[in-house]
């Protein structure tokens, strides 16, 4: 009877000595290294229309580089078409220009866009010009808006054409491969922006 009183007594001092360490308590969550956000298997063109708007307006890198062609599912690479002032203006850095571009440049926006300040893309009379079960070619103008805290840029709107050649790949999602930036009168287009972004 005194051994099993002595075996409750140690039971419970070591209970106890657990609590008092914390160890019963809940843990603090840690801090996703990647913002959350919407992103639809792309089956379809105008989801990745809708993906691509998601993944700029939520800041996810991750899902905005998962609208452009993967060549290791497709044959073709991914191309960007720079206006022709940021073609003069950057030299050759649009020519070798990939999904690897793309992303860095837009983590380093994001990066220069603090929380609060507004960072937005709006699309306007956007059509597909031609599509087929396996191609689209989507058009539309854009303004983008991004409050980036780059003082020796000071620019914040963009504006001009988008065009977008897309294509299905071997898991059949759609993506995009071509991207061709048209320029709106004299304003900043989104090509100089990821000009300044990827330097």
């Amino acid at each position: 009877m005194q051994r099993l009183i002595l075996h409750i007594v140690y039971c419970a001092a070591v209970i106890l000595s657990f609590a008092a360490c914390d160890v019963f308590d809940p843990r603090t969550p840690e801090e996703p290294t990647e913002a959350r956000g919407n992103f639809i298997p792309p089956t379809t063109s105008d989801i990745v229309i809708e993906n691509f708007i998601n993944a700029i307006n939520e800041r996810n890198a991750r899902h905005y580089v998962q609208c452009f062609v993967d060549p290791s599912l497709s044959e073709l690479e991914f191309e960007f078409l720079p206006t022709q002032r940021a073609q003069a203006q950057f030299g050759a850095l649009f020519d070798e220009w990939s999904v690897q571009e793309e992303r860095m440049y837009f983590e380093n926006l994001i990066s220069s866009v603090p929380v609060n300040a507004t960072f937005n893309l709006t699309l306007q009379d956007g059509q597909f010009e031609s599509q087929s079960s396996n191609h689209a070619t989507y058009i539309s103008s854009y303004r983008l808006t991004a409050q980036h805290s780059n003082d020796g840029y000071p620019h914040y709107e963009f504006t001009g054409t988008l065009r977008f050649e897309m294509m299905t790949d071997q898991a059949n999602n759609w993506a995009i491969h071509r991207w061709a930036d048209f320029p709106s009168d004299d304003d900043q287009s989104w090509s100089e922006l990821k000009g300044t972004f990827k330097l």
